[in-house]
This record gives structure tokens, sequence and C-alpha cells, in this order.
């Protein structure tokens, strides 16, 4: 068990989500940082309606994923559709 300073893991809470393994740098004991996977699959929860038939792969919409973050991800996908995420850019794959 290792005590987390909130200032040193801010940037990663928004893409934790339960059972998520990553990597933590220590020092002495001390946590440096948290190091995520480079992409993680995550369910969106909400998102407005796609039009129907639109593959646009340049198209994007606003949605919220299962840890709460807002991402933007392609028209075609609805809520309950699952997408990978880059953790590095924040951008859906």
């Amino acid at each position: 068990m290792h005590d987390l300073d909130k200032d040193a893991i801010e940037d990663v809470v928004p893409y934790l989500k339960e059972n998520l393994d990553l990597f933590l740098m220590t020092h002495k004991g001390k946590v440096l940082s948290v190091l995520l996977p480079n992409t993680i699959s995550y369910k969106v929860v909400s998102t407005v309606p796609g039009v129907k038939g639109d593959r646009a792969k340049t198209g994007k919409k606003p949605a919220t994923i299962e840890t709460g973050l807002e991402i933007m991800i392609p028209l075609h996908k609805e809520e309950g559709d699952t997408v990978t995420v880059n953790t590095i850019t924040g951008e859906t794959i």
C-alpha cells in the first residue's frame, strides 16, 4: 500500500478505473509518479445521438466515459459502446 500525493497523480485520475494495472515510480518508499498503459478501453455512458449511417472518419462528438472524463468520440459511437483512449494524447483510437 502506498500513500499518494494528490498533486502527483492529478493528471492520471480521469483515466483511473477499477482493476486497472498501472506502474508506480517510487523512491525510498515515496511515489514519484503513476504510469498508465498507453491505451485503455472505456464504456461510453453519455453522448449525443449520432446521425444514422454517418461513418465519417473525421467527424467527432462529445461523450462522457465511465470515469466521468469528457472526450471526443467518432460520430457513429453510441452510449454503451466501448472506445479506446490514448492516455498520452487523450484522443480516441
